[in-house]
């Protein structure tokens, strides 16, 4: 390893010379941002002549080649430095006089820093990632011309930096005086060869100045920091290449996203974002392992670019385009991008896993995926939050099969009905009463935009008209908002005599209800007017002077309908309209039944009595009175834990002062294998043990907090082996 104190301008100057970047290495990530301040300091270094730290550059020479050298840290400072001068050669090389000094020529530009002269005129000395490299190299063969670039060129982050550049430099003279300012950039030069350390492992361990990396940037380095250059490029031409081509774009990079997704399917338990990486690492060594082998790399792969394929259709391919096999489920992943609930994702990719396999018909396939809509729509109707649900979903389908595996003559459908029907507390999904009671009181107004319209739109059901409704808004080719038919503010007398004499009550009641909601394209014309007005609404468009007719009367939307057909809007009224919303929405999610019941009994005990449930599945938590689902001794933890957090103050501090659970309860979520982090704390309690450290801990908590045994109980499932590190 040689490490030298150098400069961006003498790196660029390498004669000689090609850097390559790996194909490891994430894309370019600068922006204009970046690019503004890079801007900034390069400027005061020029005005003051003084030196600026730019950071690390880490190179490995290629002893395939004796003129590439492999840049695997530090690429998005030499590809910065490299665009900036490549505007200001497009631009000297139309005007020369921008240039001061009378040595240095568009040509010496060229030359000395974008190519190697003596070797390749033609070719960038640079050679970036995927595609790149393509575009860096037309901008280069198009002299910079916005029209002469393709759209996607032009929207990279690549061209944009360089388009930042050469706006910047085009209002300006004496340009070469800011290349000859890439001198005061200094960096740390470190140059590794064959015999040093793993490439991989500096590459982990170096403290970027630039843009962080995320989990996803470090799985692309792992993946193809293999053995060998035929094992990297066997990789990156049938696996990695089709997973950057599929995640990564010029407005969003879903690679860690996906990877977190993926993980989660296979571990059928939550992951933290930050330990996405980790997780993969650990797949990779399980799988692969050292030895590297082909066959072995080729079905570990093989199953992410499956899986691949199902994260797509559930999170980024336009539903139109779904392919016949999948058009049932097409509107249930609509709305679901709508609501932006991906929580379900990786549930539905060992779903979709299950059906490719012919383990589901199609019919069984589409039943769950409407149970999904329904659970969650249920759930927004009534006002439950997603506490927990993550959780829950993570290992979903594993409690499936489990049930199955007991009682194989059990239907997929049927478990899952039974499951949901099941679960308790924040899990839950709301049954006919809490539902109905929801509809009729809950001041539905108050929760999240998309919510709301989500329901107003939903409640003819299946029809066409709402279904194309939601997709208008979805496209923002229909713009509609929340339209109080009663108004929030009650100015006008019309409305209090048309209320009656305990209008006030009527009003505080019903006013941010279902029953007085609907959506309209004309919310300030509807503003506080009196009913009728609204019933026959005219407005005259301002530049055609042409008159509209907006009222209620006059609209299309199912939802105001209904409204045309009633003179006056009373209690009377409203408790109709609170009926019909009732109809509507039980019939759109409909709660489900099953006929599915399980060979066990379940068993509760009190869990600070316990001291030995190994191989003991748990069913439910009941802490302090209140009562929630789990599926696993993970979960049991986490949730106990943040019950007692919730009614102690001075929890963490407790804790803190106890030797033993100070060393269980951490904010370093590194120093254990598995953990739950207690509610938005920062703190983690260690779930990678097994059952009876849980109980354990759950004991110790107990203690240390005077909890009574009726505190904690637990409802157990029949006796049945656990897997101890799965739990």
């Amino acid at each position: 390893m040689i490490s030298a104190q150098t400069n961006i301008q003498k790196i660029l100057n390498a004669s000689e010379t090609y850097y390559e970047i790996p194909n490891f290495q994430r894309p370019y990530a600068w922006q204009t941002g970046n690019a503004n301040e890079f801007l900034v300091d390069l400027e005061d270094s020029v005005a003051k002549r003084k030196n600026h730290y730019f950071g690390t550059v880490v190179l490995v020479e290629e002893t395939a080649s004796t003129y590439s050298v492999a840049i695997i840290d530090g690429q998005q400072r030499v590809t910065t430095s490299l665009l900036m001068v490549t505007a200001i050669y497009h631009l000297v090389k139309k005007d020369p006089s921008l240039i001061e000094n009378p040595e240095t020529t568009p040509e010496l530009i060229r030359d000395r820093y974008l190519f190697n002269a003596n070797i390749d005129k033609n070719k960038v000395k640079l050679r970036t990632v995927t595609t790149d490299n393509q575009i860096l190299q037309h901008i280069f063969d198009k002299d910079g011309e916005e029209s002469r670039l393709e759209p996607r060129e032009r929207m990279s982050n690549i061209y944009q930096v360089y388009s930042t550049f050469r706006k910047y430099f085009s209002t300006r003279k004496g340009l070469d005086k800011y290349i000859e300012g890439l001198k005061l950039f200094e960096v740390i030069s470190i140059t590794l060869n064959g015999n040093d350390d793993n490439p991989q492992r500096v590459f982990e361990s170096i403290n970027s100045t630039g843009k962080p990396l995320t989990d996803g940037d470090k799985i692309r380095n792992f993946a193809l920091m293999l053995g060998n250059d035929k094992l990297r490029n066997h990789v990156y031409d049938n696996y990695w290449s089709i997973i950057e081509e599929s995640l990564v774009d010029s407005n969003k990079d879903n690679i860690t996203d996906f990877f977190r997704s993926y993980i989660m399917s296979k571990r059928q338990a939550i992951v933290r974002l930050d330990a996405v990486y980790p997780e993969f690492k650990k797949q990779f060594d399980r799988q692969v392992g050292e030895s590297q082998e082909e066959v072995k790399i080729d079905a570990f792969y093989a199953d992410i670019v499956e899986s691949l394929g199902f994260y797509r259709l559930l999170k980024l391919i336009d539903t139109d385009d779904f392919e016949s096999q999948y058009k049932g489920i097409c509107e249930t992943i609509f709305k679901m991008r709508y609501l932006q609930i991906d929580l379900y994702i990786p549930f539905a990719m060992n779903v979709l896993r299950h059906h490719a396999n012919g383990e589901l018909t199609d019919q069984q396939f589409e039943d769950v995926f409407k149970l999904i809509e329904t659970y969650f729509s249920r759930r927004i109707v009534s006002g439950i939050a997603t506490t927990s649900v993550d959780r829950f979903l993570a290992s979903l389908h594993k409690d499936i099969l489990s049930y199955q595996k007991d009682s194989p003559d059990a239907d997929y459908v049927d478990v899952l009905r039974y499951i949901l029907l099941n679960r308790i507390g924040q899990t839950r999904i709301p049954d006919d009463a809490e539902y109905e009671n929801a509809i009729r009181t809950r001041e539905a107004y108050y929760q999240r935009n998309s919510f709301l319209i989500y329901v107003l739109t939903a409640v003819e059901g299946t029809s066409k008209e709402a279904v194309h409704t939601l997709h208008q808004i979805s496209d923002a080719k229909l713009k509609l908002s929340i339209e109080h038919v009663m108004p929030q503010t009650l100015t006008s007398r019309d409305w209090q005599e048309m209320l009656g004499d305990d209008y006030e009550r009527i009003h505080r009641e019903y006013l941010h209800t279902l029953a007085n909601l609907t959506l309209t394209g004309y919310n300030s014309e509807y503003s506080n007017r009196p009913y009728a007005d609204k019933m026959h609404l005219e407005i005259k468009d301002k530049k055609t002077g042409e008159v509209q007719n907006v009222g209620f009367a006059d609209s299309k939307l199912p939802i105001n309908v209904w409204i045309a057909k009633h003179d006056v809007w009373n209690e009377d009224t409203l408790k109709e309209r609170q009926a019909w919303w009732v109809k509507k929405l039980k019939d759109t999610w409909s709660f489900p039944v099953t006929s599915f019941k399980p060979i066990e009994e379940d068993t509760s005990v009190y869990l600070l009595e316990a001291t030995d449930l190994k191989g003991r599945s748990i069913r439910s938590v009941d802490v302090f009175g209140e009562k929630n689902s789990v599926t696993t001794w993970s979960e049991a933890l986490d949730t106990i834990t943040e019950s007692i957090y919730n009614r102690n103050p001075e929890f963490i501090e407790t804790i803190s002062n106890d030797e033993w659970l100070s060393k269980i309860i951490r904010q370093d979520a590194s120093a254990f294998n598995s953990s739950a982090e207690i509610l938005d704390t920062g703190y983690f309690v260690d779930t990678g043990n097994d059952t009876n450290t849980k109980l354990r801990i759950i004991n110790a908590l107990g203690k240390l907090f005077g909890l009574t045994q009726d505190d904690i109980k637990a409802e157990l499932t029949a006796d049945k082996h656990i897997e101890e590190d799965e739990e």
